[in-house]
């Protein structure tokens, strides 16, 4: 009897693993269709022939066409958060390998001078990811540098995804992370959103490392087929000139959309993505070929009075405020330098109080 019970038992559960199997067959085959293959699945890290995404080529050279002898580029750090300035040594390098002067402004808390001060002797000014607000008196004093013809460049990122390369990590807090940009950019009719772009159907590596191509032909995408953005955040405004591929969504809404992320209007151009210069995104896919247009632009202008911005008046004093240069040395058009200011070097870190070239290491200025 026990073996006629155990034997039933056995009957009894063997029925209802073939009911289940039964019933998961129709279940899956409801509706006409059946699920997917994994073949068919169009993320690359969901392919079992190729579960880890293939990374674009890394073999480019970043290089320049326009010539920049005697162009002063700034680097604005005063307003930024920690940046390693060894992520810019190729940047820094083909600038003044090609006769540019390429420097740090560290701000008056360093030992620096005032943000117009600087403008005052140079011809293009270059933005990552602010996080400082900027004053009155140095809007203004944009505003009149880029009415002389001095070129702007920013590059912004978004909070809600880690950075890479750079290594500068934005919070803001209930402010939003586009609020120290967005004065900069709204005086160009030019907007950066919030979140941050992905792609889960086409991507480098990580689907927030986004594919971006041209949106037209202009100066800024010459030899430029297709980038790459970590985690970039729209740009809206101006005149697009590279957009994410199709299917990228943006984290705030998750909507598809054409999403900008390189725009110009007239002397500023606004990157949506702080990495793409970096040296570990600066060589994937066509990067280097977009980062050298943007280097082009930034030592095109024609800048003239080439001091503009103008000193203050005594109202104006403060510490976004332009101060009257004594003395200091001459650069690029031959304004005077008030102060010294740290002077980006390829191949070591500048210091403040410091000048460079190419070759050495930081010597004073003179």
């Amino acid at each position: 009897m026990a073996l006629t019970g155990t034997v039933a038992r056995v009957g009894f559960f063997a029925a209802v693993v073939v009911v289940a199997a039964v019933v998961g067959t129709v279940l899956v085959g409801s509706g006409g269709q059946s699920a997917p293959a994994v073949s068919e699945v169009d993320a690359q890290s969901f392919n079992s022939d190729g579960a880890v995404a293939t990374a674009p080529a890394e073999n480019g050279t970043l290089s320049m066409s326009a010539g920049a002898e005697g162009k002063v580029v700034v680097i604005d750090t005063a307003h930024s958060a920690s940046i390693d300035r060894e992520e810019l040594s190729p940047l820094v390098s083909t600038l003044t390998e090609n006769g540019a002067t390429v420097r740090y402004h560290v701000g008056e808390r360093q030992g620096g001078r005032p943000l117009n001060a600087s403008l005052r002797s140079a011809d293009a000014l270059v933005v990552i990811g602010a996080q400082q607000h900027y004053t009155e008196s140095q809007l203004d004093g944009l505003s009149a540098f880029t009415d002389a013809g001095g070129r702007v460049l920013l590059l912004n990122e978004p909070s809600q995804a880690p950075s890479s390369g750079l290594g500068i990590q934005i919070s803001m807090g209930n402010e939003g992370v586009t609020s120290p940009m967005a004065p900069l950019a709204s005086q160009y009719g030019l907007a950066y959103e919030n979140g941050y772009l992905y792609n889960m159907h086409e991507y480098d590596t990580n689907y927030r490392s986004v594919y971006a191509t041209p949106a037209g032909d202009s100066a800024l995408t010459d030899g430029v087929d297709r980038t790459v953005f970590y985690a970039a955040i729209p740009v809206r405004g101006g005149e697009q000139a590279v957009t994410a591929t199709e299917r990228t969504k943006l984290s705030q809404t998750r909507r598809q959309g054409t999403y900008g992320v390189v725009a110009r209007s007239g002397p500023v151009v606004a990157v949506g993505d702080t990495n793409v210069i970096s040296q570990e995104y600066l060589y994937r896919a066509d990067n280097e070929e977009l980062v050298g247009n943007l280097l082009d632009f930034l030592v095109s202008g024609q800048k003239s009075p080439a001091d503009a911005p103008q000193s203050a008046g005594p109202s104006q004093s403060g510490p976004g405020a332009t101060v009257p240069g004594s003395g200091g040395t001459t650069i690029g058009g031959g304004a005077p330098a008030p102060q010294p200011e740290s002077t980006a070097t390829p191949e070591s870190t500048a210091t403040p109080e410091s000048t460079a070239t190419p070759e050495s290491t930081a010597t004073p200025d003179e």
